[in-house]
């Protein structure tokens, strides 16, 4: 989604988390993003990073996986793309620090290969 600067009219594209947000153009005029519907994202286990940006993934992806969890969803598929590899690594280092993630790793040829990951939740004692 996007909005216009109503001083230089720049176009800002935003994510998910800018919502109820101002957000500086580069004249200098704060551009408020309060009237704007959020996006939903959905819960179905495939999380595709390519439109968020990359300094989003480190809330989004526990956040994402919680609320897997809480629905029930216990593999995760998170597209991050093959690229360089610094994104892939990022995510990786976050999967790291989750407690509730049992295992990781990459996706096999027909999940999207080395520009995918596939997580495995720890199952808590209220979901058995």
């Amino acid at each position: 989604m996007s909005i216009i600067c109503p001083v230089c009219k720049r176009q800002h594209d935003i994510t998910l988390f800018q919502f109820g947000r101002s957000i500086k153009c580069d004249c200098g005029y704060l551009v408020n993003a309060d009237n704007l519907s959020p996006v939903k994202v959905p819960i179905d286990g495939i999380l595709d990073l390519h439109t968020f940006k990359p300094s989003e993934i480190k809330d989004l992806i526990p956040e994402y996986i919680q609320a897997c969890s809480q629905k029930g969803i216990f593999t995760i598929r998170i597209i991050h793309g093959k690229g360089t590899g610094a994104l892939r690594r990022k995510v990786h280092s976050i999967l790291r620090r989750i407690q509730n993630v049992e295992s990781f790793k990459l996706a096999g040829h027909n999940e999207g290969g080395w520009g995918a990951t596939i997580i495995y939740l720890k199952r808590s004692i209220l979901n058995k």
